[in-house]
């Protein structure tokens, strides 16, 4: 018996006891999509041998949609999932040893990433791993500043500016220069410094993400901590009193939107045409040509130029989407933006977050908690009170740092690799570059070395144009194609914090999933996390990535798989928001309470089952979203 008969007959018999999600051989892709799995790497591909295909379907596997709501490119894999399964993996395994959790096994169907957890049920190992946590852990809450400030920030900014100063030519010379003979330099090093230069741009891509999850999980589960403080002191404390309580949190990850807000001020300060040349139909090129020849102009372009690096490197997508851009590639969003923060300003609104009311609100929400406490009891939320907001800006400030400011930094340093292999006629398009995965890139730069070396008119496949294009259509039909929400038999019951709280997969979570996937479930009413308090009626704006998000309109409830930080000057227009993932930690949560949006996140199938024009209401405490009303 195949592999394939086997597992499934084996699937078979325990289908019939339980509901489960399909395997991963057992999907029906489309046509289109033949032929994508060898555009990964084959670690991430599902039934590679009968005794991992045995392992996987004991597992349950559930769809990342929080970082691929769209299928991951080739190339960018290098900073998603394979900097993942080695940094995100070892965190919790092997560096800080966190006690329930080992690590996150990692597949990918298609260009999306699945995940499954992996729990730690050994006694003995658990109290071997609590006590190596412990240690560890304090020691990080204890020193945190020095460490962040002190060595994690210079660190990440360092990993970005090597990276900037990597030189890749736009084509190897015609002949080498005379000094490779006159100081005996070995021949040529322009060929090995193209390749060691793109070696060490994928060495310094993986160093950027060990530091991404160092503090990551910690600043969670300081959350976490403060939350089951929390429950076992006040039983019926809801998710979202909690999350008020970690409110007002000045992170990086706001200071695009903030240094937004500070230009349209100055453009009013200025005045003359500098509010005009702003909110003209210009393009940003020649917006930009025509304040520079303007007395106000210049002097606002100065602080323009003063604040772009590093705030305007804020990916149009999640950040691991090499073909989203950024703000400072493509200076479209953030003059969109100033044009809208301008026309608010001269209606008489006021810009940005209440910053004072919501510290305020979260204080007195903390005071009144804490005048139910005895002396011991305060002690003990205290302690946890002032660990989780010592850490958790860490939270929304990665965000930035790495998956908008460096995967900027890193594209466009990929782009000119792309251009050298363009300009050594083995590419068609830059971003070409981005089909092949980092092992084929480096292949196809030693056989642009290898071509050149061979003289003038030396023969050029076109094989890899030819691939390019393929794969081309491969990934579009990627983009059309829905996947599940899981694979396999789910749990009877979902006790991976870390799983409930950055992704919202909860045991509710998952049986709503099973009865969406075989219609048996209501679909009018989803259930989702209260992440951000308020009720709110209103028409839906379905909103499925980047390139939507200007179509949101004053008043409507926003919809969408997920949010990200590139979307926040655009969250006033929002009456609130309902997300299919994320949990009372995401991005979206997080981002709702800080501007004071009620949000349910977490839903699963929200952008399914919602279309734009939908009234709908949402309760963010409850968690519910209710559709009361579909568009004519």
């Amino acid at each position: 018996m195949g592999t394939e008969e086997k597992v499934s007959t084996e699937a078979e018999e325990r289908s019939e006891v339980r509901e489960r999600f399909p395997f991963a051989g057992e999907l029906e892709l489309p046509d289109e999509l033949e032929g994508w799995e060898e555009m990964y790497p084959e670690y991430f591909q599902f039934e590679l041998s009968e005794d991992r295909a045995e392992y996987e379907r004991d597992r349950f596997w559930f769809w990342d949609k929080k970082d691929t709501t769209e299928p991951l490119m080739p190339w960018d894999m290098t900073i998603s999932a394979q900097a993942w399964q080695i940094a995100m993996a070892q965190n919790t395994s092997r560096v800080f040893a966190i006690p329930p959790s080992m690590s996150v096994d990692i597949r990918v169907v298609a260009g999306y990433a699945y995940f499954s957890g992996i729990k730690v049920e050994d006694e003995e190992l658990l109290k071997e791993r609590s006590q190596i946590f412990k240690e560890r852990s304090e020691y990080y809450y204890d020193n945190y500043d020095a460490l962040y400030n002190g060595v994690w920030l210079p660190a990440v900014k360092d990993i970005g500016t090597e990276i900037r100063s990597l030189e890749v030519p736009d084509q190897l010379p015609e002949y080498v220069p005379g000094a490779v003979i006159t100081e005996g330099k070995g021949q040529s090093d322009q060929t090995v410094d193209v390749i060691r230069s793109y070696n060490r741009l994928t060495e310094l891509a993986l160093e950027g993400w060990q530091r991404h999850f160092e503090f990551l999980y910690l600043a969670y589960l300081a959350y976490m901590q403060f939350t089951e403080t929390s429950r076992q002191l006040f039983p019926d404390i809801s998710d979202d009193a909690i999350g008020k309580m970690v409110s007002a949190v000045e992170a990086d990850v706001f200071r695009p939107d903030q240094e937004l807000n500070r230009l349209a001020e100055k453009a009013l300060e200025l005045g003359g045409d500098v509010p005009e040349i702003l909110t003209s139909d210009r393009t940003p090129e020649e917006k930009i040509e025509t304040l520079r020849n303007d007395e106000q102009g210049r002097e606002f372009m100065d602080l323009f130029d003063e604040v772009k690096d590093p705030w305007f490197y804020m990916t149009y997508g999640d950040g691991f989407h090499s073909y989203k851009g950024s703000w400072i590639e493509d200076l479209e969003a953030p003059f969109d933006h100033l044009e809208s923060k301008i026309d608010r300003l001269e209606s008489g609104e006021e810009l940005g977050r209440d910053f004072d009311k919501l510290q305020a609100e979260r204080d007195e929400v903390v005071d009144e908690y804490r005048r139910y406490l005895g002396p011991d009891e305060r002690e003990e939320f205290d302690h946890a009170y002032e660990t989780c907001m010592t850490v958790y800006e860490y939270a929304e400030n990665h965000q930035f740092w790495i998956e908008n400011w460096l995967h900027t930094i890193i594209f466009g340093k990929m782009r000119e690799f792309g251009q050298f292999l363009v300009n050594h006629d083995l590419l068609d398009d830059p971003e070409d570059v981005f089909l092949f995965n980092r092992f084929e890139v480096a292949e196809l730069l030693e056989e642009a070395c290898e071509s050149w070396a061979l003289g003038k008119g030396a023969f050029v496949s076109s094989r890899w144009k030819d691939r390019a294009a393929d794969r081309r259509e491969v990934f579009e039909a990627a983009k059309e194609w829905d996947p599940s929400p899981a694979l396999g038999e789910p749990p009877e019951e979902v006790t991976d914090p870390l799983m409930q709280m950055l992704w919202g997969i909860t045991t509710e979570k998952v049986n709503n999933w099973l009865n969406i996937e075989s219609e048996t479930g209501d679909e009018t009413v989803l259930e989702g996390f209260g992440s951000s308090s308020g009720q709110v009626e209103g028409r839906a704006r379905v909103v499925e990535n980047s390139e939507n998000i200007d179509d949101l309109e004053e008043g409507e409830i926003l919809v969408a798989p997920l949010t990200n930080p590139a979307w926040a000057p655009v969250f006033p227009r929002a009456e609130g928001a309902v997300t299919d993932d994320g949990g009372i930690t995401s991005h979206a949560a997080i981002v709702c309470r800080e501007y004071g949006l009620p949000a349910v996140t977490g839903t699963g199938h929200a952008t399914s089952l919602i279309e734009t024009g939908d009234k709908v209401r949402l309760d963010g405490e409850t968690g519910e979203v209710e559709i009361l009303e579909k568009a004519a």
